[in-house]
């Protein structure tokens, strides 16, 4: 099915959060501690910048919406909190890791994680959504996702003093 345009911006912000998830396959093997560290700083403002309003989006427009057609049982809308706060608990522990070694496991899992939740939401949860949801729904969450997200001038992640 093909993306409706009302998803689109959640649809380019996922495109940030693959290409993050990317950068932390390739660069995090052969990183040095410094270079770990570096990268954990720049998850941390995507994490502020960037997922948590994603996050806080998903769940106060599109899960709203989803929960009027769907019980709060159903097996997607319970995937989407599990995976959601699987990662709270990964920048929680990398904040908390006791060494480097820490550290470096938990980002290599977030950027695992992050991965698959995006590609799951791309390929099912949002089919559901412009499945389930009626024009006027979609019209209203589209709404909601364009002004609490206008398209980002550079990566969430960037800061201007790099």
């Amino acid at each position: 099915m093909r993306r409706d345009p009302r998803l689109a911006p959640l649809s380019e912000e996922h495109h940030h959060g693959l290409v993050f998830a990317l950068r932390i396959e390739r660069e995090l093997p052969g990183a040095s501690e410094a270079e770990v560290e570096r990268l954990y700083s720049q998850l941390l403002r995507f994490w502020s910048r960037g997922l948590l309003p994603h996050f806080h989006t998903e769940s106060e427009c599109l899960l709203a919406r989803l929960i009027r057609h769907r019980p709060v049982e159903d097996p997607q809308i319970q995937r989407l909190h599990r995976e959601h706060l699987s990662m709270y608990g990964l920048v929680a522990r990398m904040r908390d890791a006791p060494s480097p070694a820490g550290r470096r496991e938990a980002l290599r899992e977030f950027g695992v994680t992050l991965h698959d939740h995006i590609r799951w939401e791309e390929r099912d949860l949002f089919e559901l959504a412009q499945a389930e949801l009626s024009e006027g729904e979609l019209d209203a969450l589209g709404g909601e996702i364009a002004a609490r997200h206008p398209k980002l001038a550079r990566a969430p992640w960037e800061d201007v003093g790099e």
